[in-house]
């Protein structure tokens, strides 16, 4: 059965968020502070979500602030699994550059462990690199039997996302939860694609910035969805702040799917 998931920040609010997803992701940018992220995760926990919140590697300072970390979410949150990320390309602030050097420390034994996908890969790193540090986690998963997921960045191109799952079937067998923007405008995603770095996504909208109307029409990721069903059961839903339209295309959407409200 198909399957969503959705993305917040900190500080959203995540009252009106569908009772009908049960995984919710928190953002953890560079600057955060981790106390914001718990207590997002708190909320979630207390409306009866089950919180994702994201570690970000190079956001972490040394293995007191990570350890503090995920203490807090564990005890206060009872977090059972969460998202690790290289986060921003600056400069690392503390010894983590990377999701490897994350699990290396061994903090996050007993946890279920998300991890990042690029079908678009990565403005620092090549595709092959992407698909290189992917099968790694891979064998990660493998050799020490942690339960592990993918979490994607968003894309707005299917082909793109069929060449990539071509490209990872020969050896990747964590499930996917394929990234898809909420309902928003194209001038709001250009804006986004900008930071998020995903180059296929940003071509395609940069080929028609020039239609303003269509620019500033609300556009559904349908297509997507319906483009991928059969290779694809999990979508996460990235809202870019529109969580109520992501909301209400969600219900529409799961209406249709026959998923009770």
């Amino acid at each position: 059965m198909m399957q969503f998931s959705i993305e917040v920040t900190p500080k959203v609010d995540v009252s009106t968020l569908p009772k009908t997803i049960r995984e919710v992701s928190i953002t953890y940018l560079p600057g955060a502070d981790y106390r914001d992220v718990v207590a997002q995760a708190v909320r979630l926990r207390q409306l009866g979500f089950d919180p994702i919140p994201h570690v970000s590697a190079r956001s972490i300072r040394d293995r007191a602030h990570l350890t503090r970390y995920l203490s807090a979410l564990k005890t206060e949150a009872d977090i059972r699994q969460v998202l690790l990320i290289g986060g921003s390309p600056d400069r690392p602030v503390g010894p983590f550059a990377s999701t490897l050097d994350l699990l290396e420390t061994g903090l996050f034994d007993g946890l279920r462990v998300g991890v990042a996908g690029h079908p678009e890969g990565m403005p620092v790193l090549s595709e092959r690199e992407c698909d290189r540090f992917l099968a790694l986690k891979n064998q990660y998963a493998h050799d020490t039997g942690t339960e592990m997921f993918v979490m994607t960045q968003w894309s707005l191109d299917v082909a793109t996302i069929h060449r990539w799952l071509d490209r990872i079937e020969a050896f990747n067998t964590l499930p996917i939860y394929l990234g898809i923007p909420g309902p928003t405008t194209p001038a709001t995603l250009l804006k986004f694609a900008h930071i998020c770095g995903v180059k296929t996504s940003l071509l395609g909208l940069r080929n028609q910035s020039g239609r303003l109307g269509k620019l500033l029409t609300v556009q559904t990721p349908d297509y997507l969805v319906d483009g991928l069903a059969g290779r694809i059961d999990h979508f996460h839903l990235y809202t870019f702040g529109g969580v109520r339209r992501t909301r209400d295309w969600l219900a529409t959407r799961q209406s249709d799917l026959g998923i009770p409200a």
